[in-house]
């Protein structure tokens, strides 16, 4: 979740990049997911992406071939982050290894849940990352993502998942007061992507 910046001053890095390392995991059934700007920018509500952040479900020793002609760098566990990194074409995308945080109460898992797709990315769930950005102290991208889902409504199951992990209570609270009601007053089903939160190629 590095921004490197980009000399060619292009809103996001080259999307092959992006789709090469997506096309890899999912060949060898690996889950994973946009996260991070990337899925804001997905969803439109970010112009620029510093680099290409992906989720991935799966250890080093797993992921890694998957990506070894790419001379990946590692990158383990440190402060806030309990999860590890496999880096990419010098930082433009991020292998984000079993996305977890460190709070008070403990390691909080962030799940790589598939949510829609974009341009044949499986986009990472909206819910995840109004609590990542939370944990993160990135306030401001984290009231982007919780405006979003307070219009299109949450996905319970989402939900249920995070407030099962050992998250700070004003944390919490905040992901128990999202509407899982489409604005319509209709409730969205929770194995299914409401399509105005699914971006479209």
């Amino acid at each position: 979740m590095s921004s490197p910046g980009d000399a060619t001053g292009a809103p996001t890095p080259p999307f092959e990049l992006l789709a090469d390392a997506s096309h890899r995991l999912a060949t060898a059934g690996v889950v994973h997911a946009l996260g991070a700007s990337g899925l804001l920018h997905a969803h439109g509500l970010a112009a620029h992406v510093g680099d290409w952040d992906v989720t991935v479900e799966g250890e080093r020793a797993a992921i890694e071939p998957l990506v070894a002609d790419l001379a990946p760098r590692f990158v383990g566990s440190s402060g806030v982050h309990a999860d590890s990194k496999l880096v990419l074409h010098d930082g433009q995308v991020e292998l984000i290894l079993n996305f977890a945080l460190v709070t008070a109460g403990g390691v909080a898992r962030m799940p790589t849940i598939v949510a829609g797709e974009w341009r044949g990315i499986p986009l990472g769930a909206l819910e995840v990352w109004a609590a990542a950005y939370m944990l993160l102290e990135r306030s401001a991208k984290a009231d982007l993502v919780f405006a979003r889902l307070q219009a299109t409504g949450a996905d319970p199951a989402a939900l249920a998942r995070l407030l099962a992990e050992p998250l700070p209570a004003a944390l919490a609270t905040r992901l128990s007061r999202l509407s899982a009601q489409r604005p319509d007053g209709g409730t969205a089903p929770s194995d299914s992507v409401d399509d105005r939160r699914t971006p479209r190629p």
